[in-house]
C-alpha cells in the first residue's frame, strides 16, 4: 500500500511542480562573458516550457554564455519563443522551421523533409544538419538540465574539417535498418546518445548518403533513426564527448519523492521513462534554490 502510494505520488508531485513552474516569472539573468559556442535547439507548444527551462539552466549555471538559435517546429511563433526566453541576457535568434525545409530543398534533399514532416526527429535530424553544415554548433536537447559549468567540456570550434560527438546513453538504441545500410555494428562500439552532440561539416548530408539511405526506409515511425544516424557518424569521428559521469542518464530513482542532489552534477539528461522527474529537479535546483 505504502509503495503504491509512494509510486503515485512520484509521478503526480512532478506535475504539481510543472504547474507551478509555469507560474513563475523569470528575471533578465545576469551578463556573463560570451563563450565562442553555438547552441541550437528545436522548441514547439508542446516542448516550450521545457526549453525555457533548460536554457535557463544554461543562463543560471554556466560561467560563459553560448550564442544561442532556437528553431519552432511549426507549432509556435518565433515571437513566442522570444517572449519566453526573454530573461537570456545573451546573444539569442529564433528561427522557423519552414526556413530549415527551404534549405535542404533547394539541396534537392526531399527524402529528409519527407522524414521530417512525418517524424519531429526528422526534423530535429533537419535542423541538426543545416546549422551544422554552416558552423560548428551544439545541439541540445529541451529535456536537459545543467547544474554547474559545461562550456569548459565543448571542444573548441574548428571551421574545418568534420566533427561529430555525441554524449552516452544507459542502453544502446539504435534502429537496425540503419546499421545494416552502412554495415555498422554500433551495439559492439558504445551506447550513444544524440540529445547533446557537437556537429559540423559542409555537406554531411552527402557526404553519409543520407538521401538514398532514407529512400530505403519503408517507415519513418522509428524513434531512433535519426539517433543512428548521427551514431554512425560519430563512430567515424569523435565519438562519446561526455560519458555518464559528466551527463548522467539513469531511471534509478523514478519513483524518488526528492530532488536529484545535485553536488558535483554537471548535468543530466531527463528521457523518457524519468523526463516527470525534469520539473521536479527544475523546481529545486533552478527556482527555488
Amino acid at each position: 500500500m505504502i509503495s503504491k502510494l509512494k509510486n503515485s505520488l512520484a509521478y503526480r508531485l512532478p506535475q504539481v511542480y510543472k504547474t507551478l513552474l509555469g507560474f513563475k516569472s523569470i528575471k533578465k539573468a545576469a551578463s556573463k562573458p560570451q563563450a565562442d559556442v553555438t547552441i541550437i535547439t528545436m522548441t514547439g507548444k508542446r516542448l516550450i516550457s521545457m526549453t525555457r527551462l533548460s536554457i535557463l539552466s544554461i543562463a543560471r549555471n554556466w560561467v560563459a554564455l553560448p550564442r544561442l538559435i532556437v528553431i519552432t517546429d511549426g507549432t509556435i511563433s518565433t515571437e513566442t519563443v522570444k517572449q519566453k526566453l526573454a530573461f537570456w541576457p545573451g546573444e539569442l535568434t529564433v528561427y522557423d522551421w519552414e526556413l530549415t525545409a527551404s534549405y535542404h530543398l533547394e539541396k534537392k534533399r526531399h527524402n529528409l523533409v519527407k522524414y521530417a514532416g512525418e517524424h519531429v526527429l526528422g526534423k530535429k535530424m533537419a535542423a541538426i544538419l543545416h546549422y551544422a553544415e554552416l558552423s560548428p554548433v551544439v545541439w541540445l536537447d529541451s529535456d536537459i538540465l545543467f547544474f554547474s559549468d559545461f562550456s569548459a567540456l565543448i571542444p573548441a570550434a574548428n571551421n574545418s574539417g568534420f566533427a561529430c560527438g555525441g554524449s552516452e546513453d544507459y542502453s544502446a538504441t539504435y534502429d537496425d535498418r540503419i546499421l545494416k545500410h552502412y554495415d555498422n555494428d554500433l551495439y559492439q562500439l558504445y551506447m550513444f546518445n544524440s540529445g547533446l552532440m557537437y556537429v559540423y561539416g559542409e555537406n554531411l548530408y552527402e557526404r553519409f548518403a543520407i538521401e538514398p539511405l532514407l529512400a530505403e526506409l519503408r517507415s519513418y515511425v522509428y524513434f531512433f533513426t535519426e539517433q543512428t544516424v548521427f551514431a554512425h557518424m560519430a563512430s567515424q569521428s569523435l565519438g562519446i564527448l561526455w560519458d555518464l559521469d559528466v551527463v548522467k542518464n539513469f531511471n534509478g530513482d523514478n519513483q524518488s519523492l526528492t530532488a536529484m542532489p545535485a553536488d558535483n552534477v554537471v548535468a543530466r539528461h531527463y528521457t523518457t521513462n524519468v523526463r516527470h522527474l525534469f520539473w521536479r529537479d527544475a523546481f529545486f535546483h533552478l527556482i527555488n534554490a
